[in-house]
């Protein structure tokens, strides 16, 4: 009989893709499971891409990313988010998840604990439970998704490493206000606790009251950013994502990520370099428009259907309670399926204590989101 890493009997396949199979076995099925925005990757990228092609560009790169490529990030990270970093304190991974992945390997030990303000993206806990780590998780719904200082100073004690803060979330699409992130950032800055800040979402904004934690320098010393262009450029297949931390932080980190990957795409890496040209910074705000555009009709139709729907400060999913329709996320979602056949993700897949809620992606066309929303509101008004 074969043995495996014990670690495993404490993880299972993502809830999100299992309950995304379970939905493929229905005919005419509208999908609104997963992250994958409607929009091809912008063009230019894509003919940087064929360009590294046609010039056998093919070759391994440095293990942490060509200079260009680490330049074009910092200048594009700069631009955008006002954060600075130098070219010795950013990797570039195969993807967000990868970074991530490195990141805790590099800084957990055996008992250490990781705060994770729930509900979360299910990719979280089992990277830090293979690394023979604890989780500890904040109930942040009652306080409207919000993650506060009073809060947070309950779930610390002295084996508490990390936190991982995500901003907007997945899969709420709530971001922190400037009052809790400035509060948040002045008590995590004096503590010796890693704070790992996912901004994988933060070009997909419907608010103006957003500050990236990289441009906060008093975190500098314990903070590392992950982030990428797979949703914000609709790139989540070239898998290509970065990591910023202090020069001593990322020297460890690019030891563990050397050994994972060796080094993320050299055509990727390549092609980002259109990544700020004005043509494609063009074509990303078509994209965040239409998802607001989409997310004001799916609110409006849904809260007249009987949900209560408050509009997210980003990303593209709405996570909302079932509790009016007297049933849980599960049954509710398995019910429009079958009945309805329109695909959603229960709750539960991001924190068990959330039976009770529903996720909807509408990063999709919009007839194809009206004709969902048009299903679910019927499926809901008969209940």
């Amino acid at each position: 009989m074969y043995s495996f890493n014990k670690n495993l009997s404490k993880i299972q396949t993502s809830k999100i893709r299992q309950f995304d199979t379970y939905c493929s076995q229905f005919k005419d099925v509208i999908k609104l499971t997963l992250g994958q925005p409607l929009f091809p990757t912008p063009a230019l990228v894509k003919e940087k891409a064929i360009e590294a092609l046609h010039r056998n560009i093919t070759t391994y790169t440095p293990n942490r990313g060509t200079q260009i490529v680490r330049e074009t990030i910092l200048r594009y990270c700069k631009q955008h988010f006002d954060v600075d970093y130098d070219l010795e304190e950013i990797i570039v991974g195969v993807g967000t998840t990868e970074v991530l992945a490195a990141s805790l390997c590099t800084i957990l030990n055996e008992g250490d604990e990781v705060i994770i303000p729930a509900p979360s993206y299910s990719g979280y806990e089992p990277l830090v439970l293979l690394n023979n780590s604890i989780v500890r998780t904040i109930d942040t719904a009652p306080d409207g998704f919000q993650l506060t200082v009073e809060n947070l100073k309950k779930y610390i004690t002295p084996k508490t490493k990390c936190i991982i803060l995500t901003d907007p979330s997945n899969p709420t699409g709530a971001s922190l206000n400037r009052k809790n992130r400035d509060e948040l950032v002045a008590f995590l800055a004096t503590t010796n606790i890693f704070v790992i800040a996912d901004e994988v979402y933060n070009r997909i904004l419907y608010t103006d009251d957003y500050k990236s934690f990289g441009a906060y320098p008093e975190l500098r010393k314990q903070l590392i950013v992950v982030n990428s262009f797979s949703k914000s450029h609709s790139m989540t297949g070239w898998r290509l994502g970065w990591g910023l931390a202090g020069k001593e932080v990322i020297d460890q980190i690019a030891k563990v990520h050397q050994y994972y990957v060796t080094a993320a795409s050299t055509i990727g890496q390549y092609a980002l370099q259109a990544i700020l040209d004005p043509q494609t910074e063009k074509e990303l705000a078509h994209m965040t428009a239409s998802y607001r555009a989409n997310m004001e009709h799916a609110c409006d139709t849904l809260a007249r259907a009987g949900f209560v729907c408050k509009p997210p400060q980003g990303a593209f999913y709405l996570y909302l309670s079932t509790a009016n329709f007297g049933m849980d996320g599960d049954t509710f979602a398995r019910r429009l399926v079958q009945e309805a056949n329109v695909a959603i993700i229960p709750g539960d897949a991001f924190g068990d204590a959330y039976k009770d809620y529903v996720r909807i992606s509408y990063c999709v066309d919009k007839s194809t989101l009206t004709e969902a929303l048009r299903r679910i509101a019927a499926f809901a008004q008969a209940l």
